[in-house]
């Protein structure tokens, strides 16, 4: 009797994970399939992109657009336009090069994220391994600005810049240290995931808390903060509007992509635009594909062993 009972326990938990691994199935399969239209979409643009970039020329480019063939593979492909974007986008203020452009977008791009990314994951630490009344409250503060909406502060922020003499200065990245960045949120997670067991017993054998930072806490939530990092780099490479506002004698690629296309208002050479943006692209991608594998895996922190 007792094991016709256990039998009908069995089959009904083994019915119930049937059915729910039958669901799992169905929600993944209909998440890939959003995905797949997702990513063949901004495939999509990228091909689109190249496609132009490799047109013989201006005047090749207005035939396709008249003959509604945009989208048709160029014959002969002119790499030359790749060469010759380097060219245009010089005249757009006369004294910046592509590849000085470059430069400013790798320097600035690296200054800011770093600044970002190390003062947030410092000041998440705190917050999270050094309760007290006062650290309480810089989290309810965190909380609060970070789900405040700020508008219309650009007029004030550009005064105050300009009085501290950071108006087209390199010290203008001094402005990225900031208590609550970007990433807070996820900053203060990584950090609560990790046992503050760790650092009492790294305390125990003298670690000072220098060291139980930067050489037991740091490692540990290293890899989920590199992926930030990325997250945060790429978003400043595409930025151009802090360089329209305060940085035009230091401008970056994505500024000279705005310059060309909306200053010049597209009367350049089209072909050439395209192949500059396609140029400005290469670097983050480059960044993408090599830490696209810390950017999507989970990671997991064990327990300790005594």
């Amino acid at each position: 009797m007792e094991e016709s009972i256990d039998v009908k326990k069995y089959m009904r938990k083994s019915k119930k994970r049937h059915q729910s691994s039958v669901s799992r199935k169905i929600v993944y399969g209909i998440a890939f399939f959003l995905f797949v239209i997702y990513t063949a979409i901004i495939l999509y643009f990228f091909l689109y992109g190249i496609l132009i970039s490799l047109k013989a020329d201006q005047q090749t480019f207005l035939d396709d657009v008249l003959n509604v063939s945009l989208f048709s593979f160029p014959s002969p492909m002119n790499f030359g336009n790749y060469i010759t974007a380097f060219t245009e986008w010089t005249a757009i203020d006369g004294k910046n090069s592509f590849l000085m452009m470059l430069w400013n977008s790798i320097w600035r791009t690296t200054v800011s994220a770093f600044l970002s990314w190390f003062t947030t994951a410092l000041v998440c630490y705190v917050l999270v391994h050094y309760k007290s009344k006062f650290t309480n409250a810089l989290y309810v503060i965190g909380l609060f600005v970070s789900m405040l909406p700020l508008y219309g502060g650009q007029g004030a922020q550009y005064r105050l810049y300009s009085q501290l003499g950071l108006i087209n200065s390199p010290f203008i990245m001094v402005v990225s240290i900031t208590l609550y960045g970007t990433y807070f949120f996820y900053m203060y997670a990584f950090w609560k995931g990790i046992s503050h067991s760790y650092a009492e017993a790294a305390s125990i054998d003298g670690a000072n808390h220098y060291q139980i930072l930067f050489r037991v806490m740091l490692p540990q939530v290293l890899p989920s903060i590199i992926a930030l990092f990325v997250m945060q780099f790429i978003t400043a490479w595409n930025d151009y509007e802090s360089t329209a506002a305060y940085m035009t004698d230091y401008p970056n690629l994505a500024y000279g992509t705005y310059a060309y296309g909306e200053i010049s208002g597209y009367q350049g050479n089209v072909p050439a635009y395209f192949a500059g943006v396609i140029l400005s692209l290469i670097p983050v991608l480059v960044l993408f594909i090599a830490f696209q594998n810390t950017i999507m895996e989970k990671v997991y922190f064990g327990g300790l062993k005594g």
